[in-house]
């Protein structure tokens, strides 16, 4: 196996175990606002599709406990930025390539999810995130996302997201910024860590066992993986 070959098999494998993630205390201007804020610092982010296309999930992970409702004025905002190809893509500020928005702003904790269909100019909104500690999950239909008749596995794979965190006039955006890149991943199963869509905030949403080895098991798998194709360059020498 060649060196470039070996970059290529761990840049593939590396995305299938890790979350996406964000340095500390990267807030930056956003562009085309001006003012100030202070956007609760985002630090990792994954999301998951059901393993039937039924539902996506994002769990975000924030350096700091959340306050919801927020304190200051105006709230904060998480939205969850999406592409989905087949539908036209829009561009603005540091929102690029994108056409929904699951969007949530902090102004208390009943406070529902809203998706934005762009393009389209319409919006429906869902069940609130739940908050536990430093992480917020938020959930979303397959159908609302991709129409009734079109949602599942094949479906879900096709979108692309990111994450934008703002407050004011300051936002922080998951890793270098830019279009949506990352993909939905399959959820681990049935006892996966995903949390069901209508659980209200506050209530817990932690991972189960079942789900904590799994992750440990594709963990190790790619680990094996890395070490036997730096053991495979070295006798190439």
């Amino acid at each position: 196996m060649t060196r470039r070959a070996a970059v290529v098999v761990i840049a593939l494998l590396l995305p299938l175990t890790l979350a996406a993630s964000d340095p500390r205390n990267d807030a930056v201007g956003c562009l085309g606002t001006h003012g100030r804020g202070d956007p609760p610092d985002l630090v990792a982010a994954v999301g998951r599709a059901s393993e039937e296309g039924s539902s996506a999930s994002w769990r975000l992970t924030f350096a700091h406990p959340l306050r919801v409702p927020d304190p200051a004025e105006p709230p904060y905002r998480v939205d969850v930025v999406i592409r989905d190809p087949k539908v036209p893509a829009v561009s603005f500020g540091d929102y690029r390539d994108f056409n929904r928005i699951v969007r949530f702003d902090a102004l208390g904790p009943h406070r529902g999810v809203e998706l934005l269909f762009v393009p389209e100019g319409g919006h429906t909104v869902f069940d609130p995130p739940t908050i536990d500690g430093n992480t917020m999950t938020i959930s979303m239909p397959g159908r609302l996302l991709l129409g009734a008749d079109e949602f599942g596995p094949a479906a879900m794979q096709r979108l692309r997201w990111t994450v934008i965190v703002r407050d004011g006039g300051r936002c922080d955006l998951l890793g270098p910024g830019g279009p949506p890149t990352f993909r939905l991943r399959a959820s681990p199963g049935s006892g996966s860590a995903t949390i069901t869509p209508g659980q209200p905030i506050g209530s817990g949403g932690r991972s189960t066992g079942g789900d904590a080895v799994g992750v440990v098991i594709v963990a190790i798998l790619v680990l094996v993986t890395i070490l036997t194709v730096a053991y495979l360059i070295r006798r190439r020498r």
